[in-house]
């Protein structure tokens, strides 16, 4: 059964966002007996009355995926592996600041042996602007990386950076998840950004595999000026949903929806066009349009 997979480790407002998610994924999907949605928490009690399965992974298991520097984004390598491991489709892992836009089977047709899905490739590591990317480049210029064979890789300065909201894999790729683990630990001896997983999914999944994008089936509200104020409506918005029938509550919910304004999304609009004519340079993509 093709699996979306949720984590959840701790407590805190990103337990809302998984349900929230959750609903949108079923009001996008209706009736899909062939779609298993699966969250994996170490406080379950938080997702009782969610239209998911939830699993149970122990602070001991989440520490372990953590790894030697206890490096949070490590654990959706580890968890994506320990989910793929157990089933014979594929697997989609995404973050709960998202909301999605279209069917869920759509992006599940986006995967196959060789055939891998990331949320929006943001652009070039050469090109885009800013201090995170910046350090990057700096980082991949001057090492060089082992791999889980012992071999030495050079990245190259025009890979690609994919954004890491949802990411999946085939059953057949899932090799591929020990050179990300071992990478991602390669990055964290060098440097403590936030970004190195992603990095290293970007990466090795552009490599060995053809990635395609999913940002026009899911909405990664991860922006501060959308995800903030969402952030704080949200308890409101899921206790007013609580008082609807069941076959109401996802469309209440997925009525409430974090988006770009008309006029954001013509400035977006504007600095596309800017970029495809040459006009901008430098700017990572996202999904704000």
């Amino acid at each position: 059964m093709k699996t979306l997979l949720y984590l959840s480790y701790g407590k805190g407002p990103h337990e809302l966002e998984v349900i929230y998610s959750v609903y949108s994924a079923r009001h996008c999907s209706p009736n899909n007996d062939n779609l298993r949605i699966l969250i994996y928490t170490d406080h379950p009690d938080s997702f009782s009355s969610v239209p998911a399965d939830v699993e149970f992974i122990s602070t001991r298991q989440w520490n372990e995926w953590g790894g030697p520097q206890n490096f949070n984004h490590r654990r959706k390598i580890l968890a994506l592996q320990h989910a793929i491991s157990n089933v014979v489709a594929p697997v989609i892992l995404i973050d709960g600041d998202t909301w999605w836009r279209g069917p869920v089977d759509s992006a599940f047709e986006r995967i196959r042996a060789g055939r891998t899905l990331m949320h929006i490739r943001e652009g070039s590591i050469a090109e885009i602007k800013g201090k995170r990317i910046g350090e990057l480049r700096s980082l991949v210029r001057e090492h060089r990386f082992r791999l889980t064979d012992g071999s030495a890789i050079a990245i190259p300065a025009n890979c690609q950076m994919w954004n890491a909201g949802v990411i999946g894999l085939h059953p057949t790729d899932a090799g591929l998840l020990n050179d990300v683990i071992a990478l991602t630990d390669e990055l964290c001896n060098r440097s403590n950004l936030h970004i190195l997983e992603q990095f290293a999914f970007s990466y090795l999944l552009q490599m060995h595999t053809v990635v395609s994008e999913a940002c026009d089936l899911v909405f990664h509200y991860w922006p501060p000026y959308l995800h903030d104020p969402f952030r704080t409506v949200l308890p409101q918005i899921l206790q007013n949903a609580e008082k609807l029938e069941k076959g109401e509550k996802a469309s209440f919910l997925y009525a409430g929806r974090p988006r770009p304004t008309v006029a954001r999304r013509g400035k977006v609009l504007l600095k596309r066009l800017g970029q495809w004519f040459g006009l901008i340079r430098g700017q990572s993509r996202s999904n704000e349009w």
